[in-house]
């Protein structure tokens, strides 16, 4: 069986062995998409009606090849949805873009320019992550601050890109929480944002179904999504492998490691 047929039986949730599944592709029908599935039944008779004659679209006819498309009873086991792990990826490159074009906007050597340039890995931290406590001598800045602080003040140089920041961080709470009326009120917000974040909005309105889908899930491949960049970090560190057998080495003495540092403990 191929692995596009497993494919397609994998996310119709269909066990029935009698059915092989060749291609699929989508067709507009009544102003919507929908999902067309090519099938063979490889039975000679249909086990519920008990006749060979297959039905499709209103006309009988005595050929074994169906055309299948995603039912309403179908789509209960077949959702579509947009996973989080994409959806804080796309907020957050959002935001970095319209921070450095704002950024750019100050001179070089002015306050604004260095709170919005040094610092840019504490935008994309989540606020409650923040150090709110205890200040750090910055070097950029010639003061005792604390990543709040540094962050509060990079926002006052810019409205909109304060607007910005905080429809991202409302958003990843959101995700994080599960909170699809959180997530419904911020789609449907009239705040003035940057161009990329609205543009982000409004892939996310387009795809409405698959983001609210994708916050109610449980699952998510952001550790499938870990695991390419390890690979890729690898790959760039030992500016490649000549054989494919010693890069898999290398991955598996990486995963070692780490669950080694992960259960490692000082005992008082």
């Amino acid at each position: 069986m191929s692995s596009l047929n497993e494919s397609i039986k994998f996310y119709l949730n269909i066990e029935d062995p009698n059915i092989i599944f060749s291609d699929y592709f989508k067709k507009w029908i009544n102003g919507k998409y929908h999902n067309l599935y090519l099938a063979e039944l490889i039975q000679p008779y249909c086990p519920y009606y008990h006749s060979s004659n297959l039905k499709q679209n209103g006309h009988y006819t005595s050929k074994r090849k169906i055309l299948a498309a995603l039912t309403e009873d179908r789509s209960m086991t077949g959702i579509a949805s947009i996973d989080r792990f994409h959806m804080v990826q796309m907020l957050t490159r959002s935001f970095n873009i319209f921070r450095v074009q704002i950024m750019k906007q100050f001179n070089k050597s002015s306050r604004e320019y260095r709170l919005l340039k040094s610092p840019w890995i504490l935008y994309l931290m989540k606020y409650d992550k923040l150090n709110r406590t205890t200040p750090y001598y910055d070097w950029h800045f010639k003061d005792y601050l604390t990543q709040e602080h540094i962050v509060l003040d990079g926002l006052d140089c810019d409205q909109t890109l304060e607007n910005t920041y905080w429809v991202m961080q409302d958003f990843m709470v959101a995700i994080q929480n599960n909170d699809e009326k959180k997530v419904i009120h911020l789609l449907h917000s009239k705040q003035t944002v940057g161009k990329q974040m609205h543009q982000t909005l409004l892939t996310f309105k387009h795809n409405y179904s698959g983001v609210l889908n994708g916050i109610s899930s449980t699952y998510s491949n952001g550790c499938l999504e870990g695991v390419n960049r390890k690979i890729k970090q690898i790959e760039r560190t030992a500016y490649r492998y000549r054989n494919f057998s010693h890069l898999l080495i290398r991955l598996e003495e990486n995963i070692v490691k780490e669950k080694e540092s992960s259960n490692f403990f000082f005992v008082a």
